[in-house]
């Protein structure tokens, strides 16, 4: 289960991830972010909703780097990772490939959270 959407007027991009099945499912996630990004303008931000993500195989982690390095590359300047509050750690998966990337996202645990932070201006 994936939701990838844009906010064109925050130039903002929207990625829910949760149980994921099988490749084929990482490939459309994939995919699905490439193309939204292409809808916005260099500098955008983007809030990644993990609340519901299931830890998947390494195998997924390939996709999870080359994703961000195609968000990178496509003009994204900041990223905010919703959380679960407690339980599994799920996002560790995702700051593992950032790493490798060459960025880093704030961990928040409610989408309030990371629309404040992404909606106070740059200093």
């Amino acid at each position: 289960m994936y939701d990838v959407k844009t906010d064109i007027e925050k130039n903002r991009i929207y990625i829910t991830i949760g149980q994921l099945e099988g490749e084929s499912a990482m490939q459309a996630l994939a995919q699905a972010v490439k193309a939204e990004c292409q809808k916005l303008k260099k500098g955008f931000t983007c809030i990644t909703d993990l609340r519901k993500y299931e830890v998947q195989d390494d195998q997924f982690e390939n996709y999870a780097k080359e994703t961000q390095e195609s968000m990178v590359q496509s003009g994204m300047s900041k990223v905010v990772r919703v959380r679960r509050e407690t339980g599994l750690l799920g996002h560790f998966q995702f700051d593992n490939a950032s790493m490798d990337v060459g960025y880093h996202a704030e961990n928040v645990t409610s989408i309030e959270e990371a629309e404040k932070i992404l909606d106070e201006p740059s200093n």
